[in-house]
């Protein structure tokens, strides 16, 4: 069933009968992204919070010069969405891009906020993954802050090491926070090491 990875994906933290996971998958629609192509643009507003079925995807902003900064990955099993944009009901400022062939399962926020009201303990999910995100975000920007690039490139690695070999160096680097040069100099070093 295509909808198999979401429901396992949920049911770590929350078994629904069948009947609302009957009721669930009735809200879901899969679409399936080409490399390059996007999920979201800037200024579009976000309505749908997104699973990742297969593939990847990136969140990126671009500055006044055309420089893209990456603040975000997803791929098979994690959650991607411009929650800032979905949760107010503005334009994005910033786009969501496949970097590779994806499919990703959807569910729109009106249908996801009117079937939280009818079973109230997948809140309890979403609030896990909500806090999660929060989470990683908060130490991410402490990193960016604290770490050396050779200490934020090591940490990476160590806590995604699918990511390193499905990303491309470039996007890592804008991640980072570092230029692809500084970065190739930071990652020959480390190859070296390890």
């Amino acid at each position: 069933m295509e909808f198999d990875q979401i429901l396992n994906n949920i049911s770590r933290y929350v078994l629904l009968t069948k009947e609302e996971t009957d009721e669930f998958c009735s809200l879901l629609t899969v679409r399936r992204l080409k490399q390059k192509e996007y999920l979201l643009r800037e200024g579009e507003i976000c309505i749908y919070e997104n699973y990742v079925n297969k593939g990847c995807l990136r969140t990126f902003s671009l500055d006044k010069a055309g420089t893209e900064t990456n603040f975000y990955f997803a791929i098979e099993n994690w959650w991607i969405s411009d929650i800032h944009s979905r949760t107010y009901r503005v334009p994005s400022l910033c786009n969501i891009v496949a970097i590779e062939d994806t499919e990703v399962v959807q569910i729109a926020q009106t249908s996801l906020e009117q079937f939280l009201d009818k079973v109230p303990k997948l809140e309890h999910f979403f609030r896990i993954l909500y806090q999660h995100s929060i989470a990683g975000h908060q130490l991410r920007l402490l990193q960016l802050l604290r770490l050396t690039a050779e200490e934020r490139y090591l940490d990476f690695r160590e806590k995604y090491p699918e990511f390193d070999k499905r990303i491309p160096q470039k996007q890592i680097a804008s991640y980072l926070g570092l230029t692809p040069e500084f970065f190739s100099t930071v990652r020959t070093k480390v190859l070296r090491r390890s």
